[in-house]
């Protein structure tokens, strides 16, 4: 293992890192070398799935944004802090290679839902831009800068309309791989197309892991 190598994992809501798209990243991010440190924000506010007849809730989502934000801080900032020397916040070193810090020059993020809007947010924060895997994007993540990233949605993803994530992805620079029919956890109702569609994913992370591609379309 490199101890230069750290990969974060910022899951979503109710999405935990024991589900497909984040534990399979994880251990693809574990073949390439890295450590795993996995954000957990505790108890948030609950946000209903939004449907046709029910709009996403903004405003709560935001809270739960904000809240996710500040825990995901305070936790990085003693474990990354522990790890560069012993003090929390001495992981704001100047940046290596534009990615990450010194005590770790390769910084890989693997986010979401409202994680990538939390791990972007926290990156930029600390005046980092690392590469980051956005799994199912939700609005709010793309008010952060997003170089180096790659980004996956399901075209029947009812946390974002298609359009915005393509719209958001585009003004961004940000490659995004369309899943036809998945929804936001890029699953569909036939077992074995979610599983297809769980294998491309992984495929193009781990092409974006290794540096084969910077995410773009296959």
């Amino acid at each position: 293992m490199n101890e230069t190598k750290r990969a974060i994992i910022f899951p979503g809501l109710g999405y935990g890192p024991d589900r497909p798209l984040l534990y399979y990243a994880g251990k693809l991010a574990r073949e390439a070398g890295y450590s795993l440190v996995t954000v957990s924000y505790g108890e948030l506010p609950r946000v209903e799935r939004p449907s046709p007849g029910k709009p996403l809730d903004t405003g709560k989502l935001e809270e739960c944004f904000r809240l996710a934000l500040e825990r995901a801080k305070q936790q990085l900032a003693g474990v990354l802090g522990a790890l560069c020397g012993g003090k929390p916040g001495q992981e704001q070193g100047k940046q290596s290679g534009g990615t990450g810090t010194d005590c770790f020059p390769d910084i890989l993020v693997i986010s979401k839902s409202i994680g990538t809007a939390v791990g972007a947010a926290w990156a930029a924060s600390r005046g980092l831009s690392p590469r980051q895997l956005l799994y199912t994007p939700v609005a709010r993540t793309f008010a952060f800068p997003l170089a180096h990233s790659v980004a996956f949605h399901g075209t029947a993803d009812p946390w974002i309309q298609v359009g915005d994530c393509v719209a958001g992805c585009r003004n961004a620079g940000v490659p995004l791989h369309l899943f036809e029919g998945a929804n936001h956890s890029l699953e569909v109702a036939d077992v074995q197309e979610s599983i297809r569609h769980l294998a491309r994913a992984m495929r193009l992370t781990a092409e974006f892991i290794d540096g084969l591609t910077d995410g773009g379309s296959a």
